[in-house]
């Protein structure tokens, strides 16, 4: 899966691109699905903004966070992908049977 970054008013910095890779590649072990994924990510007067948007077979999830740090942004951004990822796989295991 191939995660695009995409960054608004913000220097993107080798250590934030490589704690982005090494936070959100291992993705695909909640869902075998995923097709596409986007990272935006925007500084607003001082605050970080982020948006992770992963598009899975016959669905778009989104998850949105606002913090004082990138990094914090990014985690909270992981967690909720995560949960709604194991959702989405456990609705998927109830409808097969």
């Amino acid at each position: 899966m191939e995660l695009k970054i995409v960054a608004r008013n913000l220097d993107l910095t080798d250590a934030l691109k490589d704690y982005i890779h090494k936070r959100l590649t291992g993705m695909e072990r909640y869902s075998n699905n995923i097709i596409d994924s986007e990272l935006i990510l925007h500084e607003i007067r001082g605050r970080y903004a982020g948006e992770l948007i992963v598009k899975v077979k016959g669905q778009t999830l989104t998850a949105k966070s606002q913090r004082k740090d990138p990094y914090e942004v990014i985690d909270e951004l992981k967690d909720k992908i995560k949960t709604q990822l194991k959702k989405y796989e456990e609705k998927l295991s109830d409808r097969r049977g």
